[in-house]
């Protein structure tokens, strides 16, 4: 079994003298779940499109097992998938279509067997001959996902891949989720605590651009509310007067 390692060093991102990500630090070993927490605006989906390769490190570094993700781009994006929040699919293709189109572009040697695993996977089986744009929003997800997982990451990315969802779906969501952290390292964001609690190995806490907190599910009492930590690091500051 291959020992996961994902190592962020000092990442910095700047717009327009903005730091959207100030000084992140952290390590992560073997498979999880990891969930990103934080207000809207905090830096939460530049950081997962800068592990996801999609952004360059102004300062910092993103190594998995050693492989940096600037300096060794093309073998990086190899060996993670990224599941944006709004699903890069193209609205005239049907759903078998746009695996195809996937499994061509991520240029897999058994594009077949690839596309056959997801569809099983993410339970497409009953809509491979419908048009993408005809789509539910569950099934777009699981689309989305797909894609993602077709070359069996060692690390899967996804943004809020829970918004919108009905509770059922959520569910679904999850259970493929824990299916696949058997052999994947899944950092996801969400703003869902309470999924957040029920999902994650580790949960880390954003706000202004800084990691507040870093826990480990495992090592917290009974009773341990995530919600009211949550609130207790982001609760605006109020000026004294």
């Amino acid at each position: 079994m291959v020992n996961i390692i994902l190592t962020v060093e000092s990442l910095n991102f700047n717009i327009r003298n903005t730091n959207i990500l100030n000084n992140i630090d952290f390590e992560l070993h073997g498979f999880q779940v990891v969930t990103l927490l934080g207000p809207n605006g905090t830096g939460k989906s530049t950081l997962l499109k800068s592990l996801a390769a999609q952004l360059y490190c102004q300062q910092g570094h993103i190594l998995l097992n050693d492989i940096d993700a600037e300096k060794c781009r093309s073998l990086y994006l190899t060996k993670i998938g990224y599941m944006p929040e709004n699903a890069l699919i193209i609205p005239e293709l049907t759903v078998m279509e746009q695996l195809q189109l996937m499994a061509n572009g991520k240029q897999l040697q058994d594009t077949h067997n690839a596309i056959e695993s997801v569809i099983e996977q993410c339970q497409l089986k009953n809509v491979l001959d419908k048009r993408t744009c005809q789509l539910s929003l569950g099934f777009t997800q699981r689309l989305n996902l797909a894609q993602a997982i077709m070359n069996k990451p060692q690390l899967l990315i996804m943004d809020e891949p829970l918004n919108g969802l009905d509770p059922h779906l959520i569910i679904e969501f999850r259970n493929i989720i824990k299916q696949l952290k058997k052999d994947t390292l899944i950092i996801m964001s969400t703003h869902y605590l309470a999924e957040a609690q029920t999902i994650s190995d580790r949960v880390l806490i954003m706000q202004n651009g800084q990691m507040l907190d870093d826990l480990n599910m495992s090592q917290q009492l009974e009773g341990f509310d995530l919600e009211k930590a949550y609130m207790q690091h982001t609760a605006p500051q109020v000026a004294c007067t």
